[in-house]
């Protein structure tokens, strides 16, 4: 997500510039650091509100529902975000892979093929995602997930609403003008759908049902103010915007978008898969309840580590800006320096998890459960381990090396779910969070090995280059 409604500025055209030398390549540098960190500051800053209405529209929830159904709530919600990611292609990578350059050129009829290319795919996407939702839950809603009838009928209603989900397009024109600050204006939005539908259910007592309808009408909100913004951006930055027939019929004259859009996507189905997967396996294999203490467990960690996860949309547009003026070894820097906040951040998480985490997990689930701190301090170690792959992923993507990862993450599959079963045997919710833990140390290890070899050799490479210049 990101930045707000003006041309870009003298400093995002700098940063489109050569860098200098000496003091002033150091400089350069700097101010990419702190845009950066700046821009993250702006999506944490528009986060507060929703992460302070999360814990108390969880709260209401479970009180409401019981920790049961709500845990049948969440496999649903969860199963719809899955097959949502599994068959979203990730068209904002596309637009800001090779829509940039058209962009900053004002070469706009080009840029408007690569936008008119994106929406497409945002849309043909969201009706295979609607399709495979419903054809998911008809097979798998009794069989695997043990829903009865009624619960069937509103997850498969609720699957319709995968149509409006992908929001690529938007997303990247906001990432592509730098506009970080209309960020909060369609959170909010969202924030106050949820809550206040929330809210009415939790005074009348509601159902399952109902719970299901507030979820799709959030997903549907934050479809419509951010298509909003984006089209606005369009206008506001281009004086036009794709005619419906181009979005529509239109062909798309770059040969390797395709393949590049795919290679880009799988990578997210496979982290999908890691992250929604799970949750299912644990309903399925041990019931609603443990679903529920797995996924409120991992919602506390995911929000501690959020402010973190937030510096990947701000780091893409960044990179390849250092990348198109070949200056690696800013891009070194840096990623470095971004570690470096990873770990002093990983400290102050552990902190927080281990002091007040216990009470929070006990609020939200509205009882206690064995063993819940043991629980959430695993799922935060997960969630600082895959926060470490932050600066490396947009890496790789950048220099189109994605097939590392990919490769990675399909042998860490194969081992991590049939392995799971027996962590689940095991030690049941702890047995499952160790296991994620450990998977993504692994994936950690072997995707920095790679980045940090290819890395120092660009580094290498464009130092001759660098030295001519002086000379």
């Amino acid at each position: 997500m990101d930045r707000i409604f003006h041309t870009p500025t003298i400093a995002v055209e700098a940063a489109f510039r050569p860098y200098g030398m000496g003091k002033r390549m150091n400089h350069s540098h700097n101010a990419v650091f702190v845009r950066i960190l700046g821009n993250t500051g702006i999506l944490i800053g528009s986060r507060v509100v929703n992460a302070v209405c999360s814990f108390v529209y969880v709260a209401w929830t479970t009180q409401t529902l019981g920790l049961r159904d709500f845990g049948v709530m969440l496999l649903v919600t969860t199963f719809a975000a899955m097959v949502c990611d599994i068959t979203h292609l990730q068209s904002w990578q596309s637009l800001l892979h090779y829509g940039a350059r058209y962009f900053e050129q004002k070469q706009f009829d080009r840029f408007y093929e690569v936008l008119a290319f994106c929406i497409r795919v945002d849309f043909i996407s969201g009706l295979v995602g609607a399709v495979t939702g419903l054809m998911g839950v008809a097979l798998l809603g009794t069989s695997f997930m043990g829903w009865t009838p009624q619960v069937q009928l509103d997850a498969a209603l609720c699957m319709l609403t995968i149509f409006f989900m992908n929001t690529g397009w938007s997303t990247g024109m906001l990432r592509l003008c730098n506009r970080f600050k209309l960020v909060p204006v369609y959170e909010f939005l969202t924030t106050c759908v949820r809550t206040a539908g929330t809210a009415f259910g939790f005074v009348y007592h509601l159902g399952i049902g109902y719970f299901l309808l507030v979820w799709s009408l959030t997903q549907l909100t934050m479809f419509v103010s951010c298509s909003c913004a984006g089209v606005y951006l369009v206008k506001k930055q281009t004086g036009g915007f794709p005619s419906l027939s181009r979005i529509v019929f239109g062909r798309i004259n770059i040969p390797d978008i395709w393949p590049y859009t795919i290679k880009t996507s799988v990578n997210q189905v496979l982290e999908s898969f890691f992250a929604q997967g799970a949750t299912l396996l644990i309903g399925s294999r041990l019931g609603a309840s443990e679903a529920a203490v797995y996924k409120i467990a991992g919602q506390i960690s995911n929000g501690l580590a959020k402010p973190a996860q937030l510096m990947i949309p701000t780091l893409y547009p960044e990179f390849i800006r250092l990348r198109d003026a070949d200056d690696w070894q800013g891009i070194r820097i840096v990623i470095f320096k971004i570690f470096g906040l990873i770990l002093a951040f990983s400290a102050l998480s552990i902190v927080l998890a281990a002091t007040v985490g216990n009470r929070l997990f006990s609020y939200m689930l509205h009882d206690v459960w064995a063993g819940q701190k043991t629980i959430l301090l695993l799922l935060v170690g997960r969630s600082l381990l895959n926060i470490c792959l932050i600066p490396l992923e947009p890496f790789l993507v950048m220099i189109n090396r994605i097939s590392i990862l990919l490769r990675w993450r399909i042998i860490v599959m194969c081992f991590y779910f049939p392995l799971l079963f027996v962590f689940m045997q095991l030690g049941g919710i702890k047995g499952a969070s160790l296991e994620e833990l450990l998977a993504s140390l692994v994936m950690f290890v072997v995707c920095a090995l790679p980045v940090l070899r290819l890395l120092n050799n660009r580094v290498a490479r464009s130092q001759p280059a660098d030295q001519n210049t002086l000379g």
